[in-house]
């Protein structure tokens, strides 16, 4: 008997490392406060990387895809050839420069390096825009639409597989787009 209570510690530690592997493995499902994939997204004005400002509203009867990234990021790293194949299929993506220390240089030399996918490149150094729209780390991406509704979010990084995903969804927001103007 006194061998069962010996063992009893670490069965339980196996347990919880089984659970903790399939959950850390298994599917990448959404928060419960993001039941709803579709939700206003937050306004917001910050610093352009390379000066001026980026708005959402400069985005306005255009959908654009958000992509927070950091240049300490690995899995940054991994997704950003597939921005690069994007943005080439015509995808419009403003990056978020996100809580970066090693500042605009380290992150201007890896565009030159890597190749650039943003057509404007917002900074967040204190984290406040991914407090507003939700983020849980980098990268995480969400699609905005023409009225300024997130309709899509990747949590992590994009793999091959997402890429038709998020290119049709973009294309298919960008066509309700320019129908409107014509239904009014």
């Amino acid at each position: 008997m006194k061998r069962w209570w010996a063992i009893l510690p670490l069965a339980v530690f196996v347990g919880l490392v089984v659970v903790g592997f399939q959950r850390l493995t298994g599917g990448d499902p959404a928060p419960a406060s993001f039941a709803s994939p579709t939700r206003p997204a937050p306004q917001f004005d910050v610093a352009g990387m390379d000066g001026g400002h980026v708005k959402l509203s400069d985005f306005k009867g255009r959908p654009v895809l958000i992509n927070f990234w950091a240049t300490w990021c690995g899995p940054c790293k991994l997704e950003h050839p597939l921005l690069v194949d994007m943005a080439a299929q015509g995808v419009e993506i403003v990056g978020m420069l996100y809580k970066d220390p090693n500042g605009v240089e380290a992150a201007h030399e890896l565009l030159a390096r890597d190749g650039n996918p943003f057509a404007h490149i917002g900074t967040d150094p204190l984290g406040d825009l991914g407090i507003d729209i939700g983020i849980s780390g980098v990268p995480e991406s969400f699609l905005i639409d023409a009225n300024g509704q997130i309709v899509k979010t990747k949590r992590n990084y994009f793999v091959e597989t997402d890429v038709a995903d998020f290119v049709a969804a973009y294309k298919a927001e960008a066509a309700k787009s320019a129908a409107a103007p014509a239904a009014s």
